[in-house]
């Protein structure tokens, strides 16, 4: 087999495989032999079926099946080894097939046209290359804010004997036969109808006007029952029976609070409490602040590494892998910015590549697990470890290893962030919150 690369421009190629009789004549003639252990044919006992005759039958289909299987691989492989920074699939330009004589087989030539970036040099890190890591000053307005919303957020619930302006009512309401678990909470509604409810107890059964009460808006009354809803079609009046009162109030700092911010018994006091939360804050900001610092790295890199892009294979790729609304916001709004992902990514396998860099199976099971943790912690899943790997294993498996891929892919990409601050120096600056937010709508 014969294959060999001709440069066309910057960014596209040709790509031309000789394909011998030697590269693909056994693979067709033991695939002939597992057909007549097989085969079946009326005048003929079970594998006595002779060669010529399955040949003329079905040697066509079987010999384009095996080209097409080698060819495939053997174009993959040979970008895989020249390193060519493919954009897309290899197209397909001109092939003998259509030349097949199944009695008198020969050589197959084939050729390809690819869309490339162009050739480009990562070159060493070094010390004088400067970047900022910004640390975010935790102001008392901040913490008091975080609390606050943590407060309402897991609010203190009452159960009421008689409805407020406050409460939410649960209840059942009753229209045109139908029956429905409703919530009703006051904010949103007309006040003057909100009296007939605002004052009865549990148990109590009255009729109201819900269209008024909702101020004839559709979504409010849906909202309401839980249920799609057309005005036109909708009683005016309800019954309504009401089944239970609460009320949300600001939850108060004690140990139950407590407890259900960072789990039981953890936290005992507001001092330690106010000290956690200041932790929980510090990690959100640094986790924001080293984004940062890596989309600073990727796009200083960007500009100073020259690397163009076959937009013509580019925006064909997305129109053959999108439907049309992401096709197009990718074409018109998104471009350069799905370029430089494409660029960034050869400039990221380039630095694995050079710097021997690995990630480890083991590496991508951990990484899978400490976020399968986080997502059960955070839904109130508890004392999962004895179940985590098979979460794991099934999580790796889903949708034929995409999930993989992508941890493999976010793996990778750290160690190279990771790498870059190696071999560069990182400047510490502290800044306020409000100031970073303002550099940072600027990435």
């Amino acid at each position: 087999m014969k294959v060999k690369k001709r440069k066309i421009s910057d960014t596209e190629s040709n790509i031309n495989l000789v394909l011998e009789k030697i590269d693909y004549l056994d693979q067709f003639e033991d695939k002939l032999k597992d057909l007549k252990k097989k085969a079946n044919l009326k005048g003929f006992r079970p594998g006595m079926v002779p060669i010529q005759i399955l040949k003329n039958m079905y040697g066509k289909g079987i010999l384009l099946e095996e080209i097409n299987k080698i060819v495939s691989e053997k174009i993959n492989n040979f970008i895989k080894e020249k390193k060519i920074k493919i954009i897309g699939d290899p197209k397909p330009e001109s092939n003998d097939l259509d030349k097949i004589d199944i009695n008198k087989i020969n050589d197959f030539e084939f050729n390809f046209k690819v869309g490339h970036l162009s050739n480009f040099e990562v070159k060493p890190f070094k010390k004088s290359q400067k970047f900022i890591l910004y640390n975010i000053k935790i102001e008392k307005k901040v913490l008091n804010e975080t609390i606050s919303n943590l407060r309402n957020q897991y609010a203190d619930v009452n159960n009421l004997k008689e409805v407020t302006d406050k409460s939410s009512v649960y209840c059942e309401i009753e229209y045109n036969n139908n029956k429905k678990k409703g919530l009703i909470s006051f904010e949103q509604l007309d006040k003057q109808e909100s009296k007939k409810i605002i004052g009865k107890k549990v148990d109590e059964l009255l009729v109201i006007n819900l269209k008024k009460l909702a101020k004839k808006k559709s979504d409010i009354i849906s909202q309401i029952i839980g249920d799609t809803v057309d005005l036109k079609t909708f009683p005016d009046t309800v019954k309504l029976k009401i089944e239970n009162i609460i009320e949300r109030s600001t939850a108060k700092l004690n140990p139950t609070f407590f407890d259900k911010i960072f789990g039981v018994g953890k936290i005992k006091t507001k001092k330690e409490f106010e000290k956690e939360v200041e932790k929980s804050i510090e990690f959100n900001y640094l986790k924001e602040t080293e984004f940062y610092l890596n989309r600073e790295i990727e796009n200083h890199f960007l500009s100073k590494i020259k690397i163009e892009v076959p937009e013509f294979y580019v925006k064909d790729w997305i129109k053959s892998n999108n439907d049309e609304e992401k096709s197009k916001k990718l074409l018109n709004e998104d471009f350069n910015q799905y370029c430089n992902q494409i660029r960034w990514s050869y400039i990221v396998d380039d630095i694995i590549d050079e710097n021997k860099i690995k990630i480890e199976n083991s590496e991508i099971e951990q990484m899978a697990k400490n976020q399968i943790q986080h997502q059960l912690l955070s839904s109130g899943m508890q004392n999962m470890n004895k179940n985590i790997d098979k979460f794991v294993e099934n999580y790796l498996r889903h949708n034929n290893g995409e999930n993989y891929l992508k941890i493999f892919n976010e793996l990778k990409s750290n160690k190279v962030f990771n790498h870059i601050k190696e071999n560069v120096t990182i400047i510490k600056k502290s800044i306020t919150f409000d100031k970073f937010k303002l550099l940072a709508k600027k990435i």
